[in-house]
C-alpha cells in the first residue's frame, strides 16, 4: 500500500470541472513536492511558486531530489518558520521516517542547497503520516486511524529523536469519516489554526481544532468534500489551496476560502508540475492606526495622536521593514507643526530603531531603513510594535479627515532572485481590529479602513487623571476635565495590563455640564502594573483619550482576572505575574458546549463575543492543574 497516496493508481478519471479561476493577488510562495511534468511521475523534486494563485504563476526555483529519493511517492515536505528551513520526509518503508533538513538561505537568500546528502539528517522509528510546522517550530502529525470509530491522533513529535511530545484524540464527525489518512495533508495557519485533506474517493477537507490542548481531545469540523482527490494542501494569505492529479496528465488544484467557506472550481496546476505534497512561506503584515487623542487649540488648530500597531501575521521574517505616514496628503504639508514620533511602552521588544529624519511630509518614513521584523513564535512580543505619533494640524475646517499608515517589507533579496512584495494600508482602531476575520490575511477588501478625524465637534478636554490604591483587590481613579461638557455623553474607563491591550472596564455617564470631577472604583484587581485610561465619547460618536495613568499592586494573589463582566463584544483573561505561555482557555455554553479554545501567549488573552447571544457561559483557565472556572454574562447593547 502506497501510504501518501491510497490506492494512487486505482483511481477512476473523474469529470473535470471548467476552469473557472479569477486572479488572485498573492505574494505567498508555494512549496510544491512532487515532478515538473504533470504527464509522468519524474524524478523527485520541488519548487517554490511565486504568484500560486495569478494567472502567470511562475516557479521561483525548482530543486532536484533525486538522488535522496527513488520516487514521488510517500513522501512529505513543510517548512519550518522557525528556522526557515524545509523539511522533506520519507516514510515509503512504512516502519521509519527518514529526513531532510534543507537550507534555502531563508529569509535574506533564496537558493537550492549546493549539496545535499544522500543519508538523511534524521531517521527514527516513528511513522509520520503527513506533517506540518506551525510558527513555534512545533511539527504535528496523525497516526493511529481507525476507520470504524472516525478516531486517529494528532502527535506533536521531536523532529530531532522521532519522540511524541503531547498526543490527542481527534474525533472525525459522523458520516464524514476519511477513508484513510494515509492520503492527504495538513497545513497549519500563522496564527495556529489547522486544516487537512484527507482521504480519496473522496477526498474531504476539515479544520482541526484543540489538537494542541494537554487535557482535552481535538475536534474535526467538516468542511466541505472535494469534488476530486486532492493529496496536498498549503495556506496562501486566506485561502487553501487544495491540490491533486489522476496521474493521467490531469493535475488540478482548488481554493477553499477560509472567511466564506466557499470552494472555486478546478484550475490546472501551478505550471504544469505534479503535486504530491505541499506547504507554503506566507509574508503578512497587518496595520491598525487608532486616533488616540484630540485636543482643540483654538478655531482652527488641534492636537492629533495616533497609535499605529504593526504586526508581522505571517511565518517568515520580513525584511526592511517599514511604515509610511503621509500627514501632508491629509493635513496639508504647510498645516503639520511639532510633529512627534515615539515607541509606545513595551511594543518594541525586537529593537527596532525610528526614523528620526521623520516629518511627515519631505520624509514618511516611520522606522530606520534595513530593519528586520521576525514572525511570531510563542510568547515571545518582538513580532510586533507599537509607535504613536503626534502633530499639531491648523487651518482645519468642519470636513472630515482621512488618514492611513502603511506597512511594507519583503522577503528575499534583491541581490538574488525577483524577492517577495508585501504590505498592508491601515485598518482603523487597535490592534485587535488587525485581521478581524481570523483569516490570517490582513489586506482584503474592507479591511482597510482610513482612520476618520472630524474637527467639528472635538470633546471634552482632559485636565488630569490618577488613581490610587484602596486596599490590595481594589484601585480608585480619578480624573477632572474642562467645563462645560457641551455634546458629551460618558466616560468609558479603560485598563491595561500590559499598556498594550485596552478593554473596557466600566462606564461613567456625563449627567451635568458642569460637572469636572469624576471616579470610578476597579475591584478585583490582578497584582503587577495597572495602566488606566479614560475615553469619553460624544453624543455624536467623537470621543477623546485621557494620558494613561500607571499604578503598581504589590498584591501577591495568583488569581486570573477576567473582564468585563457582563460583557459585550469581547472579553478579557489577564494573567497575575509572569504566567503564560501552558494556560489554556474555553469558553463554554450553558449546556456545556465548547464554543472557543485558545492558549495564552502573552499576560493578557482577548475572546471576541461579539457573534454570541446574549445569556450565561463558563469560562475555564487551565494552568496545569490548576483549573478555574467562572461565570460570564453576555449583554450586548
Amino acid at each position: 500500500m502506497i501510504r501518501k497516496i491510497t490506492f494512487l493508481f486505482s483511481l477512476l478519471l473523474m469529470a473535470f470541472f471548467t476552469i473557472c479561476h479569477k486572479s488572485v493577488a498573492q505574494n505567498a510562495l508555494l512549496v510544491n513536492f512532487g515532478s515538473s511534468s504533470c504527464g509522468g511521475t519524474g524524478a523527485p523534486a520541488f519548487s517554490f511558486i511565486k504568484n500560486p494563485l495569478s494567472l502567470a504563476p511562475s516557479p521561483l526555483i525548482t530543486c532536484d531530489l533525486a538522488n535522496q529519493l527513488p520516487d514521488i511517492f510517500a513522501v512529505f515536505i513543510a517548512y519550518n518558520p522557525k528556522n526557515n528551513k524545509v523539511y522533506v520526509a520519507d516514510i515509503r518503508s512504512g516502519v521509519d521516517t527518514k529526513i531532510w533538513v534543507l537550507d534555502m538561505g531563508l529569509p535574506l537568500n533564496i537558493s537550492c542547497p549546493g549539496v545535499i546528502n544522500a543519508t538523511p539528517d534524521y531517521a527514527y522509528s516513528y511513522v509520520s503520516n503527513n506533517f506540518e510546522f506551525d510558527n513555534n517550530g512545533d511539527l504535528w502529525s496523525f497516526s493511529n486511524y481507525d476507520l470504524n470509530t472516525g478516531q486517529c491522533n494528532v502527535d506533536k513529535f521531536d523532529v530531532n529523536s522521532g519522540t511524541v511530545i503531547n498526543t490527542r484524540l481527534i474525533q472525525f464527525p459522523a458520516g464524514n469519516f476519511p477513508t484513510a489518512i494515509t492520503s492527504g495533508d495538513l497545513t497549519i495557519l500563522p496564527n495556529g489554526r489547522m486544516f487537512a485533506t484527507l482521504g480519496s474517493n473522496p477526498s474531504r477537507l476539515y479544520e482541526i481544532t484543540d489538537y494542541s490542548s494537554t487535557t482535552i481531545n481535538a475536534t474535526a469540523s467538516f468542511l466541505t468534500t472535494l469534488p476530486q482527490n486532492c493529496y496536498g494542501i498549503a495556506y496562501l494569505n486566506g485561502q487553501l489551496e487544495l491540490t491533486g492529479s489522476d496521474f493521467n496528465g490531469n493535475c488540478y488544484y482548488y481554493t477553499y476560502d477560509i472567511a466564506t467557506n466557499g470552494l472555486s472550481a478546478a484550475a490546472n496546476f501551478q505550471n504544469g508540475q505534479l503535486p504530491i505534497d505541499n506547504a507554503s512561506i506566507t509574508p503578512s503584515l497587518g496595520v491598525t492606526n487608532q486616533l488616540l487623542n484630540a485636543v482643540k487649540i483654538n478655531n482652527n488648530t488641534a492636537d492629533l495622536t495616533y497609535d499605529i500597531y504593526v504586526k508581522n501575521l505571517g511565518n517568515v521574517s520580513l525584511n526592511n521593514i517599514n511604515i509610511t505616514d503621509n500627514l501632508a496628503s491629509v493635513f496639508g504639508a504647510a498645516n503639520l507643526f511639532n510633529v512627534s514620533l515615539s515607541f509606545v511602552p513595551a511594543s518594541n521588544s525586537g529593537g527596532l530603531v525610528l526614523n528620526t529624519a521623520y516629518d511627515g511630509n519631505s520624509d514618511t518614513n516611520l522606522l530606520a531603513a534595513g530593519q528586520t521584523l521576525v514572525n511570531q513564535v510563542a510568547a515571545n512580543a518582538d513580532y510586533f510594535l507599537k509607535l504613536r505619533l503626534g502633530v499639531r494640524v491648523t487651518n482645519l475646517n468642519s470636513g472630515s479627515y482621512l488618514s492611513s499608515a502603511v506597512g511594507s517589507a519583503y522577503i528575499g533579496s534583491t541581490g538574488t532572485f525577483s524577492f517577495i512584495n508585501v504590505s498592508d494600508s491601515s485598518n482603523n482602531g487597535t490592534e485587535i481590529a488587525v485581521d478581524p476575520n481570523n483569516n490570517g490575511n490582513a489586506g482584503e477588501v474592507g479591511e482597510n479602513i482610513p482612520t476618520p478625524f472630524s474637527f467639528a465637534a472635538l470633546p471634552v478636554k482632559f485636565i488630569s487623571i490618577d488613581a490610587s490604591l484602596v486596599d490590595k483587590s481594589s484601585a480608585l481613579l480619578r480624573w477632572v476635565v474642562g467645563t462645560p461638557t457641551v455634546n458629551s455623553d460618558k466616560f468609558e474607563v479603560e485598563y491595561s495590563a500590559d499598556g498594550r491591550n485596552w478593554d473596557s472596564i466600566g462606564t461613567v455617564n456625563i449627567t451635568s455640564t458642569y460637572k469636572a470631577d469624576y471616579q470610578f472604583l476597579h475591584t478585583l484587581i490582578p497584582a503587577g502594573n495597572l495602566y488606566y485610561r479614560i475615553k469619553e465619547l460624544d453624543l455624536d460618536g467623537a470621543y477623546i483619550y485621557s494620558d494613561i495613568f500607571v499604578l503598581h499592586n504589590k498584591n501577591s494573589s495568583d488569581n486570573f482576572f477576567v473582564f468585563p463582566n457582563p460583557a459585550d463584544t469581547y472579553i478579557t483573561i489577564n494573567s497575575p505575574g509572569n504566567l503564560y505561555g501552558n494556560i489554556k482557555v474555553s469558553l463554554y455554553d450553558a449546556v456545556g458546549k465548547r464554543l472557543n479554545f485558545s492558549a495564552m501567549t502573552g499576560l493578557t488573552k482577548q475572546i471576541d463575543i461579539a457573534s454570541l447571544p446574549n445569556g450565561a457561559y463558563i469560562l475555564k483557565i487551565e494552568n496545569g492543574e490548576k483549573v478555574t472556572t467562572q461565570k460570564i454574562l453576555i449583554m450586548h447593547r
